[in-house]
């Protein structure tokens, strides 16, 4: 899918290979800088298989490629080439040229801070009927979340409709989201809409764009408890490579029986308020990382990286997870709870559930930065 340069030694190769080679075969991989000047340099290949197992006929393979120095050291220009070796044998294999540097273009400053962005968002493979709603509340939370020195990288398995792109537009031209187009990637028979392909693209695509790297759902929202800031909780958790992200789950039908509630004028996260509340029960995590230090990476966690991975962060930051609604396009408020629901456990399909209204207290500060940011004439149309 495409090749980087990693920092002043190493890149990245990432793409699809086929699965039945790579888990009952010994395929193996050999790095080549060719200079426009004439030499070359070999490096050692390292083959990385980040997908779990998951892969279908194709799985995801990330090759990393370090040289013993800067193969475009006096920054003539060059191009990575890679050779691909079917079995044990150096004889049969296929060449490619996976990335070309043009003469005075290798700038090493850019890895290193300051980069362009505190943070940024890779996110997962979009598809399916996405509701152009939930993705605008998403947005416009995770805009005001994260500040104004962030940026937000979504990836269209078929998923944007033209509603959808409505909804994205204004983002993008105000330079904070790119949105890149996969709609191909159905070709080819990965696993869940390729999704381990395009978090290590992402992943190695902005390696050196921001200080932290996010990976969530876009029905995922990212919460900060007891009054915590995210620069505060990031600054804390500096020392770790990453750290994972505990979730509280949402129901996605149930809301108050209340009469003086407008519900469908209401955003999602804004009259969603019940929370599923057993405990030490294991839940799916999402993650954050510190890109630079990552050689591949998952959809849950890296398994890939240098330095140490944080677990126990439920204290500092969560995220809200409102499972299946973002491709809901009709009223999500489908079951009734009575008003004694908010100082009750209440059973639901034999799960617990708890009043839970920690993030519409957000809402009408998100609207607010939504209108400032975006303009009235662009939120009337989104309304």
């Amino acid at each position: 899918m495409g090749a980087y340069r990693g920092g002043p030694t190493t890149f990245a190769v990432v793409g699809l290979a086929s699965k039945p080679i790579h888990v009952f075969g010994k395929p193996w991989f050999k790095c080549e800088w060719l200079s426009t000047n004439g030499t070359s340099l070999r490096a050692k290949a390292v083959k990385i298989l980040p997908d779990w197992g998951y892969g279908r006929v194709y799985t995801v393979v990330v090759v990393n490629c370090t040289f013993p120095s800067n193969p475009n050291s006096d920054n003539s220009g060059g191009k990575l080439m890679l050779n691909a070796y079917y079995n044990e044998s150096p004889k049969l294999f296929e060449r490619f040229t996976t990335l070309e540097e043009s003469a005075g273009s290798y700038n090493e400053s850019r890895f290193s801070p300051p980069y362009p962005y505190e943070y940024l968002y890779c996110g997962s493979s979009l598809y399916g009927n996405v509701s152009s709603s939930r993705m605008r509340e998403w947005m416009a939370y995770h805009a005001w979340f994260f500040g104004d020195r962030s940026h937000f990288v979504f990836h269209d398995a078929g998923g944007v409709s033209p509603e959808v792109r409505e909804v994205l537009d204004p983002w993008i031209r105000a330079g904070r989201v790119t949105l890149q187009d996969i709609r191909d990637q159905s070709e080819y028979d990965g696993y869940y809409y390729n999704q381990f392909l395009i978090v290590n693209d992402c992943l190695h695509r902005y390696r050196h764009a921001a200080r932290w790297t996010f990976f969530f759902d876009v029905d995922e929202y990212i919460y900060l408890p007891d009054g915590n800031t995210l620069e505060a909780v990031l600054n804390e958790f500096s020392r770790y490579t990453q750290f994972t992200i505990e979730q509280n789950p949402m129901s996605n039908v149930l809301c108050l029986n209340d009469s003086t509630q407008d519900y469908p004028r209401q955003w999602g996260f804004e009259k969603m308020l019940f929370r599923e509340s057993r405990t030490n029960i294991r839940r799916d995590r999402k993650y954050a990382i510190q890109a630079k230090n990552a050689f591949a990476t998952g959809v849950h966690m890296s398994e890939n990286v240098v330095g140490k991975t944080l677990h126990k962060t439920e204290r500092k930051i969560r995220y809200y997870h409102y499972h299946n609604t973002i491709t809901v396009h009709e009223e999500l408020c489908r079951e009734m709870l009575p008003v004694s629901a908010k100082d009750n456990v209440t059973f639901y399909k034999k799960l617990p559930y708890v009043y839970d209204d920690k993030m519409k207290k957000l809402v009408n500060t998100v609207k607010e930065f939504e209108e400032k940011k975006l303009g009235t004439e662009a939120v009337k149309n989104f309304s």
